[in-house]
């Protein structure tokens, strides 16, 4: 990357010369649309909260204003000079990716990839809302650790990658394995909200229809593997809105019991503080060892290396 106001910029947030806030990045999935807006709602350290424009970030700005969480939607080639002119300690930018990449794991992993490298030219740290997705992020951390901030993935209790969207709202691994345990060996499909307000769009992403309309192939579908139960996740959330209602509905549809489960989101609610913790932490650090240092632009984004 050429020399340019956005690394100097950058540099200035990171050792502490002119503005010292801290930029967060989270970069989800929109099936985490609902995780992400609790995060925001319960954090009250969070000054200031920014939406990077693209075509799938209305339903996340909708439930923003839902529970009366003020934002920006600001284009990506924007945020330069929207972070250069702010007086905020701590900022989150969030990125939401649409839920069709889950219909070929290859490109999903390559617009995580290429959008994390992006917007870690603006950001102390990127957390991503996401699983492993069929293992295509599972190196992820690693794999972009030469990066100029830290990214990290959602992880259970014992440090593992949560294995999808379900997995981190029911308390990881071992949770939904004693879940599965507890249907009596019955197939059952467990229902986020946002997994029942897009079922069609899954259900094609996953291989069970060839088109979204076709409910009959879905049936045959359902039938023929045995599902018996479709679970509802018990959620309080005050933005998320008729729930059980099209969990009944689609149990209706497909012949299927509806079961009820607590939710868990406590791993979402740990990886988010701890990962914020740390990263506003070491940001500070790095402020306070650079206070007494010769100030010198870098001329390229190799040299915008900070200690983590």
């Amino acid at each position: 990357m050429m020399y340019s106001a956005l690394t100097t910029l950058i540099y200035e947030i990171r050792t502490g010369e002119g503005n010292k806030m801290t930029v967060i990045n989270i970069t989800g999935c929109q099936m985490f649309e609902d995780e992400i807006v609790e995060i925001i709602y319960s954090d009250p350290k969070i000054d200031d909260v920014i939406i990077i424009e693209n075509s799938d970030c209305n339903g996340i700005a909708k439930k923003l204003n839902d529970v009366g969480i003020s934002y920006q939607i600001i284009p990506f080639e924007k945020m330069p000079l929207i972070l250069k002119d702010t007086d905020r300690n701590y900022i989150v930018t969030i990125n939401i990716l649409s839920i069709s990449l889950h219909g070929d794991p290859a490109s999903l992993r390559d617009h995580v990839y290429s959008n994390v490298k992006d917007i870690s030219q603006y950001s102390n740290g990127i957390l991503l809302f996401y699983g492993l997705c069929g293992n295509v992020l599972k190196q992820i951390e690693n794999d972009l650790n030469s990066l100029s901030c830290p990214v990290s993935i959602l992880k259970d209790n014992d440090g593992k990658t949560v294995d999808d969207c379900i997995g981190a709202v029911v308390g990881g691994r071992k949770s939904f394995l004693k879940m599965v345990s507890s249907f009596n060996r019955k197939n059952t499909l467990v229902m986020t909200p946002m997994w029942i307000n897009n079922w069609k769009k899954m259900f094609k992403y996953s291989g069970f229809i060839e088109h979204i309309d076709d409910i009959e192939t879905a049936k045959f579908v359902l039938d023929t593997m045995g599902y018996e139960n479709v679970v509802k996740i018990n959620n309080r959330s005050p933005h998320i809105k008729n729930y059980k209602d099209k969990v009944e509905e689609f149990a209706d549809l497909f012949g299927l019991n509806v079961l009820e489960i607590e939710g868990n989101r406590k791993i979402i609610h740990d990886s988010y503080k701890n990962f914020r913790d740390t990263v506003m932490t070491n940001n500070c650090v790095t402020s306070i060892n650079a206070s007494n240092t010769t100030r010198v632009y870098p001329q390229s984004r190799t040299e915008l290396q900070y200690s983590q």
